[in-house]
């Protein structure tokens, strides 16, 4: 802090499964991205922008050895503070800019388990039989 003034911060979450969930707070800079918050807090591979093949923008494989592979992959979420909670934004990480407050939460699915995008990315078994009082899942 300098003459009063707080350093932007963002909170980055990461959804690990089995009811993990990691929580960070990083810095935030006029190039921070969605992808650039996650390389801070965690070991991250990605395949960058192919746009020669149409797949534009950043992709992330893997997080702390949590791979993407035919049967788990990795979303991630922007909290809304409107009416629409957690949602999963249009942009690859690379391009999406964060700004002071944001909220970015990374979720790995089991795609055997079948993905429920809709839970958004803090949703545990412990909130399933609480979805009045958990705010984890959509709104």
């Amino acid at each position: 802090m300098f003459l009063g003034r707080r350093s932007p911060k963002a909170d980055v979450y990461i959804n690990y499964g089995d009811d993990r969930i990691s929580h960070h707070r990083v810095k935030v800079g006029p190039n921070t991205t969605a992808l650039s918050s996650i390389l801070e807090v965690a070991h991250v591979e990605y395949t960058p922008d192919e746009g020669a093949t149409d797949h534009q923008g950043a992709m992330v494989t893997a997080i702390d050895g949590f791979r993407s592979n035919l049967s788990h992959c990795w979303i991630y979420y922007v909290f809304d503070p409107g009416a629409s909670g957690w949602r999963m934004p249009l942009e690859m990480p690379d391009r999406l800019a964060v700004s002071d407050g944001m909220r970015i939460g990374w979720r790995y699915y089991d795609l055997a388990l079948g993905p429920r995008p809709r839970d958004g990315p803090l949703y545990t078994s412990r909130c399933a039989g609480k979805v009045r009082v958990c705010a984890r899942e959509f709104g």
